[in-house]
């Protein structure tokens, strides 16, 4: 009786192995949380620089629209240290069939490259859009 209560206390407690199979098992949880965790940081900052750069791109493209005269060709410039722009106005080489303009009128296509950099990164938005635009010498 002796000898059995001298072996159920031996093998009460854990063993070294059982140990250290357990802090593996919890280690690879924490490695896994911290994983996805800082993948949401990186796509929370991904989206943070689109939206940044499509709501420049809006705002820039309401104040050419507000313009009364809008010149052909292509402009760039920078909006700030991050963020770059990209004008091109041209006419339509071949409006729809459906469309019939007078020849006093012209539809010009106006694109806007908007690039926000961020942590080493372009991030591009382009907007398009058209106008009818009364022609110079009809």
């Amino acid at each position: 009786m002796n000898l059995r209560g001298k072996i159920s206390s031996l093998s009460a407690g854990f063993t070294l192995l059982e140990v250290v199979v357990a802090m593996t098992i919890v280690g690879i949880g924490v490695v896994t949380l911290l994983e996805i965790f800082s993948m949401g940081l990186r796509l929370g900052s991904r989206s943070s620089a689109a939206t940044e750069a499509m709501t420049y791109g809006r705002q820039a493209m309401d104040e050419i629209l507000l313009r009364r005269k809008i010149e052909e060709g292509a402009q760039q410039g920078l909006l700030n240290e991050r963020t770059r722009w990209k004008l091109g106005i041209g006419p339509v080489q071949e409006p729809s069939d459906r469309l019939s303009l007078s020849s006093a009128w012209e539809l010009q296509e106006i694109t806007l490259d908007m690039r926000v950099t961020d942590a080493g990164r372009d991030r591009t938005v382009e907007l398009r859009t058209y106008r009818l635009v009364r022609k110079k010498n009809p």
